[in-house]
């Protein structure tokens, strides 16, 4: 008898959440590749989005997205794996555990080197990283909100404290000129590169669940765990804020993407759909359902490409191709 009442709740539950997102559209093109079948723990695109690279079952797998090859496949075991990133030339790839991360060459194959990682507390342990090649820097983000930037051809580390918590994202900006980071402190900031001082900061009322940028990363987008979520031009001469705007209460994203032109905002939810926005505005365009092995499944990871080509990676190991101007014609 519990268990009906629970499956009847929860059924009604699920039912009120559609009806609060309003009407969730199909792909209209169902273009999809399973790269994986089992169910996959940790999954990013490179950042062209022709690599996908994920963790399933103790494997480490670099694969082509649209499903036509699998380059490499790494045996990791059970341990915890707290990051994953590929280079920009995607000729790198780096898997962080919670002391260490472990870099490979994408070319040959061959392990480059592995490297432990430390915060100021002795507990803190690593909860993001961003990689990039020609020369090799890895940022490396940690839970007690240290951030380590790592030289290699150097040998050389420089760490610094800009958060209060966790760091949830990390980047660097055009000519790695600025780090941009967030945590879940709430802190949104931009550092110089070199110095390391910071140049810009935003707070959050509550931790950052999700951070995009556009191609000149003159346009952020930050969402935080509750009902903040925002479009910024830290660069303007007064700084432009544009609130998304939706119906219900608050939304939980857990993955975004902005277009190259920064026209448009995709963003992930904590179910099995997606969302598109106007950036100009913060008005949402539709609402589309990814396609699914499972009803657990969301989604990991998103690109936009210079053609409005949305790339979507979901926990089911598949990734869905998306015709940003298709769907704007179809939600006139």
């Amino acid at each position: 008898m519990c268990r009906y009442v629970i499956k009847l709740l929860m059924s009604c539950l699920f039912m009120l959440t559609l009806i609060s997102c309003g009407e969730v559209t199909k792909n209209p093109q169902s273009v999809f590749y399973r790269l994986s079948k089992t169910p996959i723990e940790f999954g990013v695109f490179s950042s062209d989005a022709k690599l996908a690279t994920f963790v399933s079952h103790g494997v480490l797998t670099v694969t082509k997205a649209d499903g036509s090859g699998i380059l490499h496949q790494f045996e990791i075991g059970g341990s915890k794996v707290t990051g994953l990133a590929i280079s920009q030339d995607s000729t790198l790839l780096a898997v962080s555990f919670e002391k260490f991360i472990v870099v490979w060459n994408l070319v040959s194959g061959a392990e480059l080197g592995k490297f432990n990682m430390s915060g100021n507390s002795e507990f803190a342990k690593i909860s993001h990283i961003a990689l990039y090649a020609k020369p090799l820097k890895l940022l490396v983000g940690m839970t007690d909100g240290t951030l380590n930037l790592l030289d290699y051809e150097n040998s050389l580390t420089k760490q610094v404290n800009y958060h209060d918590a966790r760091i949830s994202f990390l980047a660097l900006g055009p000519h790695r000129q600025l780090i941009i980071s967030a945590g879940h402190d709430g802190l949104v900031s931009l550092h110089d590169a070199n110095t390391l001082a910071s140049t810009y900061q935003y707070r959050m009322s509550k931790r950052v669940t999700s951070l995009a940028h556009n191609l000149q990363h003159n346009l952020l987008f930050v969402s935080d765990a509750l009902n903040d979520q925002v479009l910024i031009n830290p660069f303007a001469s007064q700084v432009e804020i544009t609130k998304l705007k939706y119906k219900e209460r608050f939304r939980w994203f857990r993955a975004a993407a902005i277009s190259p032109d920064g026209q448009y905002l995709a963003t992930g939810s904590s179910k099995y759909w997606w969302t598109l926005w106007h950036t100009k505005n913060g008005q949402e365009i539709g609402a589309f359902a990814i396609k699914a092995a499972s009803t657990t499944a969301l989604i990991l990871d998103m690109h936009i490409d210079k053609q409005n080509m949305l790339a979507t990676l979901n926990s089911d190991g598949i990734v869905e191709l998306w015709d940003i101007n298709t769907l704007l014609k179809m939600n006139r």
